[in-house]
């Protein structure tokens, strides 16, 4: 009975423990910088992992897995863009450099998409609590060209191809 007791004690104390050691924050505390490094460290080692597997398993072209259509339906459909996206700011850490044009030989497969667009010039839509964002489209290797979609979160869908002189709604 006694070693039932211990066990049981035991067994809340390392639950206890672990549950302290991995991050009960007090009321207050703000943890957004810690949540965002171990975010994007998660997306870092899940792009390198797929770096890897992309380069033993040939992928689809990325002209043709970035055809505005395509991407556009994605969009749709999911409310957010195909995996294969990856922002600016991930694609430099992992090595690429828009003045080389180097993404294809960096990370193959992959394409510049999910940065925010800030709308400066209000050409799109303006509406309170409206954000936009903006991907590749056609993108053919190389330099990025002047095709994106800027898309919002309540799910305006537009195209430029004249690299934001002017925009397309897509139904």
């Amino acid at each position: 009975m006694k070693k039932s007791i211990l066990t049981a004690v035991l067994l809340v104390l390392a639950v206890v423990y672990i549950v302290f050691a991995n991050g009960i924050v007090p009321f207050g505390k703000d943890t957004t910088e810690r949540n965002t490094i171990a975010s994007e460290t998660i997306v870092s080692e899940t792009i390198a992992s797929e770096k890897i597997a992309s380069e033993k398993a040939p992928a689809q072209q990325i002209d043709v897995l970035t055809e505005q259509s395509r991407v556009a339906d994605y969009l749709r459909q999911h409310h957010t863009l195909p995996g294969y996206y990856i922002t600016k700011k991930q694609a430099r850490r992992l090595g690429w450099n828009a003045r080389e044009g180097n993404l294809c030989e960096i990370l193959p497969g992959r394409a510049i998409g999910g940065d925010r667009f800030a709308n400066r010039e209000n050409k799109l839509p303006t509406e309170s609590g409206r954000h936009w964002f903006e991907a590749d489209v056609n993108y053919r290797c190389g330099h990025r060209g002047s095709d994106r979609l800027l898309y919002s979160n309540d799910g305006l869908i537009y195209l430029t191809v004249d690299h934001y002189n002017s925009f397309t709604r897509l139904e």
